[in-house]
């Protein structure tokens, strides 16, 4: 009776293949692998062997005092937050580089790669919704979302991380929120594991549309409600705001291209 030797799955000639456990099939690709990479990705391969990625890198892993920023560990490389092949020009942003150890950069990848695949299928759209405080972006929002979406809203941000009455906020955890904000416009770029995005914001934004417009479809959406009624609701609410201030700017917006959702 002969034993069967163990097996592993193992990629041969970039497919999927059952091979012994103790086959290398890696060595034989190696070289093919490389110059094809070198080749395709030149730039990209002689950035990361450049001195002014070199620099870099010992100024990310110094301001982070050498420790990994998930886990507190050693920190062995530099990480791009926003993949570098999906953010080229963010490449030596500092607020898009982290020290990472190996174990945290693994994982990091492994869920990337995952993400991307998983992605492929999908179609995913970007939802702004704006509209005057209390006019009913939020419900709006509730009522049309699916069980996969990613939901960004200023105000809950806000009071989630200020403590603050809603609509009420703090100046230095804007910043805080602001910079979320931009890192979330960036990677949505390379993004397409939900099914939509959905943006409540009061006033149009125009980056929104300038960095995204070529990877999604946007859809912009203002829902108009009657000034009086949403002073109304903010009353029954108790929440205080410069309602006028924020009335005056609102009518002022270029809202052209946006669909009007009447909602009172």
């Amino acid at each position: 009776m002969s034993i069967l030797k163990p097996t592993k799955l193992a990629f041969v000639n970039g497919k999927p293949t059952l091979v012994s456990y103790d086959k290398v099939v890696r060595k034989d690709n190696d070289k093919a692998y490389n110059f094809h990479r070198n080749v395709e990705e030149n730039d990209y391969v002689k950035f990361y062997h450049s001195t002014e990625w070199k620099h870099k890198r010992q100024e990310i892993l110094e301001r982070d005092y050498g420790l990994c920023q998930r886990c507190g560990m050693d920190a062995e490389l530099v990480d791009h937050i926003i993949p570098s092949k999906d953010d080229w020009n963010d490449r030596l942003n500092d607020d898009n580089l982290q020290s990472l150890c190996r174990g945290c950069h693994k994982i990091k990848t492994k869920r990337e790669w995952m993400k991307h695949h998983k992605g492929l299928e999908r179609y995913m759209n970007i939802n702004i919704v704006c509209g005057l405080p209390a006019s009913g972006k939020t419900t709006y929002v509730k009522r049309h979302m699916t069980e996969h979406d990613l939901i960004y809203d200023y105000d809950e941000l806000m009071h989630a991380l200020s403590g603050l009455p809603m609509q009420q906020s703090n100046h230095d955890i804007h910043d805080y929120i602001a910079l979320f904000f931009d890192q979330m416009l960036r990677k949505l770029k390379a993004e397409q594991t939900f099914n939509n995005v959905w943006i409540i914001k009061i006033l149009p934004d125009k980056r929104i549309d300038t960095l995204l417009s070529n990877y999604h479809r946007i859809n912009h959406i203002v829902i108009m409600t009657d000034p009086n009624v949403c002073e109304e609701r903010l009353r029954e609410r108790k929440e205080q705001i410069s309602f006028q201030k924020i009335l005056n700017g609102f009518k002022t917006a270029d809202f052209t291209g946006y669909r009007v959702v009447k909602n009172g």
